[in-house]
C-alpha cells in the first residue's frame, strides 16, 4: 500500500503543481479534467525512481491503462494462464472487456496496490456500475485501489483526490443544467 508520494520534479511540474500527494487504505479515486495529471500521477507511483513513495515494503503494484490492455505489446504484464486468457480474450473483445477478465482473474493480495487509469473506458453504464462493485470487493480484501476517472460512478469513494479544486461540484452542476437544458430543446 502507497500511503504518500513526494513527487520529482519532472511528476509534479505534470500533476498539476502538486509536490505531495497522500492515499488512503482501501478505495482510493483521482479526479481532475484533462491534462492534470492523473495519468502522471498513476505512472509515478507505478514506474518513478525519482518520486519518493511512503509505502509497505512488500507492496505489489499493478498497473493498468489502455496501452496495457493492449494484447499486442512486447512485454508480457499476464503470466500464467491467466494471462494467457486475457491476452487471447483481449485479441477479439473491447478494451472494457479485458478490463473485466482482469479484474476476474488476476489474484490481489492483501496490501497490493492497484492502479486504474479509467478502467470505465470501453464500457455502458451498467458495466462501470459492475466495475465499480468489483473494485470495492478487491479494496475489502485488503488491496489499495487508486483510480484515475472521469466518471461520476467512482467519485464518492472512500478518498477523493481532486487535482482541480471543485472540479467534482462544477462538472455534477454543469451536468444537471445539459441535462435540463438538453430536455427543454428538445422538439417531439
Amino acid at each position: 500500500m502507497v500511503k504518500s508520494i513526494q513527487l520529482c520534479l519532472m511528476h509534479s511540474g505534470r500533476v498539476d503543481g502538486r509536490k505531495h500527494i497522500a492515499f488512503e487504505q482501501g478505495f482510493n479515486v483521482v479526479v481532475g479534467p484533462n491534462g492534470s495529471g492523473k495519468s502522471s500521477l498513476l505512472k509515478a507511483i507505478y514506474e518513478c525512481p525519482d518520486c519518493k513513495k511512503v509505502n509497505n515494503s512488500k507492496t505489489r503494484y499493478h498497473y493498468f491503462d489502455s496501452e496495457t490492455m493492449n494484447p499486442h505489446r512486447s512485454e508480457e504484464p499476464f503470466k500464467g494462464i491467466h494471462g494467457s486468457i486475457i491476452r487471447v480474450r483481449a485479441m477479439f473483445s473491447s478494451h472494457g472487456e479485458t478490463m473485466r477478465d482482469v479484474l476476474r482473474f488476476l489474484n490481489f493480495e492483501e496490501g497490493d496496490a492497484l492502479l486504474l487509469d479509467e478502467p470505465e473506458a470501453g464500457h455502458d453504464f451498467q458495466w462501470i456500475l459492475k466495475i465499480r462493485k468489483g473494485l470495492e470487493r478487491i479494496a475489502r480484501m485488503g488491496c489499495q485501489v487508486i483510480v484515475a476517472s472521469h466518471h461520476p460512478v467512482f467519485w464518492d469513494a472512500e478518498n477523493v483526490i481532486e487535482l482541480k479544486r471543485g472540479y467534482r461540484k462544477r462538472t455534477l452542476d454543469s451536468f444537471g443544467k445539459n441535462i435540463i437544458q438538453g430536455s427543454k430543446d428538445k422538439v417531439f
